[in-house]
C-alpha cells in the first residue's frame, strides 16, 4: 500500500502570513470592480437626444401606482409630462429600459408601452418624487434643477 502525505494547498501556495494580505487585496479589487459590473445590469442612465435631456431609472420591480396624464413635453430642456389642464408639468424618469428611437420629433420607446413622440397624449403610472432624493437612481437636481419629478414605473 503506498501512502501519501499531502499538506493543504494554502500553506504549499504561500506563507502563511501573506494569506490575510492577498484576502484583504482580493476584498478591495472586488469592491472596486462589482458596482462598475452592475451599472450596465440596471443602473440609471441620462440620455441626451439633441438639446433634450431624458433620465431613465435603474431597474426596479416596485413602483407607485398614481396615474398621470398629459401631453409628451421638453420641460427646460428635460422630456417630461404637461397635464392636460397646464396647470402642472412633471419631469419624468422613465422605466429601465426606456430608449430614444429618434430625435426629429423625439421620440422614445417604453417598455411594455410602445412608442410616443413629443406632443402626444399619454398616461404614465408612478408618482410625484422628491428631486433630492435621487428617484430612480437619476440625480434630477443635477440634470434639471428645480423640476417637479414624476417617477415612472414600467
Amino acid at each position: 500500500m503506498l501512502a501519501i502525505r499531502t499538506q493543504p494547498l494554502q500553506t504549499r501556495c504561500m506563507p502563511r502570513g501573506r494569506r490575510p494580505q492577498l484576502r484583504s487585496a482580493l476584498a478591495v479589487a472586488a469592491t472596486l470592480t462589482l458596482p462598475a459590473l452592475l451599472a450596465g445590469c440596471g443602473g440609471s442612465d441620462v440620455v441626451t437626444a439633441g438639446d433634450v435631456t431624458v433620465l431613465v431609472g435603474e431597474r426596479s420591480q416596485e413602483g407607485m401606482e398614481a396615474l398621470l396624464s398629459g401631453r409628451l413635453a421638453v420641460l427646460d430642456g428635460c422630456l417630461g409630462l404637461e397635464t392636460e389642464d397646464e396647470v402642472a408639468s412633471y419631469v419624468v424618469v422613465w422605466p429601465h429600459g426606456t430608449e430614444v428611437v429618434d430625435e426629429d420629433p423625439l421620440t422614445i420607446s417604453v417598455p411594455d408601452d410602445g412608442e410616443h413622440s413629443v406632443g402626444d397624449q399619454l398616461q404614465v403610472g408612478g408618482g410625484e418624487a422628491a428631486p433630492s432624493g435621487k428617484p430612480g437612481g437619476v440625480d434630477v437636481e443635477a440634470q434639471c434643477p428645480g423640476a417637479a419629478v414624476w417617477l415612472a414605473h414600467g
